[in-house]
């Protein structure tokens, strides 16, 4: 049975944690079982790095495929609205404002829509304002690398794991 990344690291250090050395030569003993679980340490962790390689290749082939796709769509709703102002426009040249067949029924309905024409104009009732606050985080972030204290802000080093 292969052990999983976490039982080797586990067994990794219980090896380091046993490490003795003699007192008469100065050599370590059983340096051998931490360099054999160094090494299957190595061979795991390169297979899950590559495990991860595939999942974030896959998840940018999806990424692509989702933005064909709405591309696509875009189109098709173009094309949509497109035949729709034609077939609009040809009912509306023959006098027609039904159309009634087997396998669609094709009339005009009535909609109200407001129009504004200068919005400045309008009484104040009828505005409503939308303020939306966020933090310049790169403003912020120059201004504590600088020497400056931002009162509500500070750095966090991360780690962030990276395989290529």
């Amino acid at each position: 049975m292969t052990a999983s990344l976490y039982e080797i690291s586990a067994d990794f250090l219980k090896a380091l944690d046993s490490l003795e050395v003699d007192e008469d030569t100065g050599e370590i003993i059983n340096f051998d079982a931490v360099e054999a679980l160094g090494a299957k340490f190595d061979d795991k962790a390169e297979s899950v790095a590559c495990y991860i390689k595939n999942w974030a290749a896959f998840a940018g082939d999806l990424k692509a495929e989702e933005e064909t796709l709405a591309a696509r769509r875009k189109a098709a709703e173009r094309r949509v609205d497109s035949m729709k102002k034609y077939l609009s426009s040809c009912m509306e040249a023959v006098g027609r404002d039904k159309v009634e067949t087997a396998k669609a029924r094709i009339s005009f309905r009535k909609s109200v829509q407001v129009y504004v024409a200068d919005e400045a104009a309008l009484p104040a009732d009828y505005v409503t304002t939308t303020v939306t606050t966020k933090p310049d985080k790169t403003a912020i972030k120059k201004a504590i690398q600088g020497g400056q204290t931002v009162a509500g802000a500070f750095l966090v080093e991360n780690r962030n794991l990276q395989i290529k």
